[in-house]
C-alpha cells in the first residue's frame, strides 16, 4: 500500500514539473517581442538600483550604452526587474535577468517610446530608454 501511494505521489510530482515547462525540458525561451530591436549597442556600465521611492520599491538595471567603437555611452536604458532579458549565444536563446548584463557586450534593445533627458540612469545630458525586451549577444 505504501508502495503504491509513493508512485502515485511521485507521478503526480513529475506531472506538475513536467506542466511548469513549456516543453518539458526548461523555461519558456521564446521571445516577448518578434519585430526588429530598436537599436543595436555596446555596454558601457551595468548599475543595479533598487530602493523605496515616491511610486513604490524599484529593483531596475541602469545600463549605458553606446554604438560600437564609440569612446564613451551617448544613452541609457533601464531594464527592470520584470523586463525580459535574454542571451543569444551560437544560436541559442536562453531566458536570465538583468544581472547578466556585462560591460563590453552587444545587447538588442526593444524599447517603449518614452525618452527621458537628465535621468541619472543616463550619461549627463544624453536620453534615457525604457527597455520592454533586452538579448544580450555572445
Amino acid at each position: 500500500m505504501l508502495d503504491q501511494s509513493l508512485r502515485s505521489m511521485l507521478a503526480l510530482m513529475l506531472t506538475v514539473l513536467l506542466a511548469a515547462c513549456q516543453d518539458g525540458t526548461g523555461p519558456n525561451t521564446a521571445l516577448v517581442l518578434s519585430r526588429s530591436p530598436d537599436l543595436r549597442a555596446v555596454v558601457f556600465q551595468s548599475t543595479h538600483e533598487s530602493g523605496p521611492t515616491p511610486g513604490g520599491y524599484v529593483s531596475q538595471y541602469a545600463v549605458w550604452i553606446g554604438s560600437s567603437g564609440a569612446p564613451s555611452a551617448d544613452a541609457g536604458v533601464v531594464v527592470g526587474a520584470v523586463t525580459p532579458v535574454f542571451v543569444r549565444s551560437s544560436g541559442k536563446l536562453t531566458r536570465t535577468t538583468g544581472v547578466a548584463i556585462a560591460v563590453g557586450d552587444l545587447i538588442e534593445v526593444w524599447r517603449d517610446t518614452s525618452v527621458a533627458y537628465g535621468a541619472v540612469e543616463a550619461p549627463p545630458g544624453k536620453p534615457c530608454y525604457e527597455g520592454t525586451q533586452i538579448v544580450i549577444m555572445r
